[in-house]
């Protein structure tokens, strides 16, 4: 357990697991149930004599806080107050203790008292990939929010087409929710051509998806279906064989995202460094 402070919430625990019982009430869990999957997926914190008791701390207040506290839980989070044992680790420190004893006491007056009525929970919105492996990306530059200094503002680059080849499918996990509940992004590489207009997608056959030191560039792309309403994509290709060849990938370490803020931005820089290399197609009217 890692702690800074001596707060309800100061201990990395208790954010875990008032985050985990959010979430699966926000998927439709029914209370029941949220409370129910989270003891059974945090057996190791219940089993602990440090963070069991930080388990059912908040646990016990997140309910509390929501309306939705149960009598099994609130039995056992006062009994871990009531046991002391979450005070022996800050024995040897006299004023952390006595404020995470005031901490303690104050968590059992509120768990005690008529917790307030039932709060409705926002929705969990899971983000899903906008397209499939293999989809071939048409992407026009606008320099919309270059934030640089507007040093890319109506560049060379502005209006110029690229294009993108969706690579894999990055799935992050969230929380300890079951993994049909992740979040997914594409990831895509990008072409060795930049042109003043849509291009045959038959040109695909003499392009090269760019690299740098011998790997390809890859980028996430986190878009949000807001951000593709004023963010315009075009596929101009589908290529199924391409996906069941690159399938899907769960480990996105080392790859960078693209901020739909900076999209322009950060399409360019790998343009200017391409051209640089010598190893652009520029096709111009």
């Amino acid at each position: 357990m890692g702690a800074w402070g001596v707060g309800l919430y100061q201990d990395d625990v208790t954010c875990d697991i008032k985050e985990e019982y959010l979430d699966r009430l926000r998927l439709g869990f029914t209370n029941m149930e949220a409370t129910i999957d989270v003891i059974n997926s945090n057996m190791d914190y219940i089993a602990d004599e440090e963070d069991g008791p930080l388990f059912w701390f908040a646990l016990a207040e997140t309910q509390w806080k929501y309306g939705r506290l149960l009598p099994e839980v609130k039995e056992e989070a006062l009994k871990c107050i009531d046991s002391g044992t979450d005070l022996e680790r800050w024995k040897d420190n006299k004023k952390m203790y006595e404020k995470r004893k005031l901490v303690l006491e104050s968590l059992a007056l509120k768990l005690n008292s008529p917790q307030p009525p039932e709060k409705k929970v926002s929705k969990l919105v899971i983000k899903k990939a906008n397209w499939e492996v293999g989809d071939v990306l048409l992407y026009k530059i606008c320099d919309r929010n270059s934030e640089k200094e507007r040093i890319f503002k109506e560049s060379k680059w502005h209006n110029k087409y690229i294009l993108l080849r969706v690579l894999e499918i990055a799935r992050f996990n969230i929380g300890s929710l079951p993994r049909k509940y992740s979040d997914e992004m594409d990831i895509v590489g990008i072409y060795n051509w930049v042109g003043d207009q849509e291009p045959d997608p038959e040109i695909l056959d003499r392009l090269e998806l760019l690299k740098k030191d011998g790997k390809l560039i890859k980028k996430i792309l986190c878009l949000t279906v807001r951000d593709l309403k004023s963010i315009e994509f075009k596929v101009i290709k589908k290529d199924a064989e391409y996906g069941k060849k690159n399938g899907e990938i769960t480990n996105s370490q080392g790859i960078d995202w693209l901020n739909p803020y900076h999209i322009d931005d950060d399409f360019i820089m790998v343009l200017m460094d391409a051209e640089k290399d010598g190893c652009l197609v520029d096709e111009k009217k």
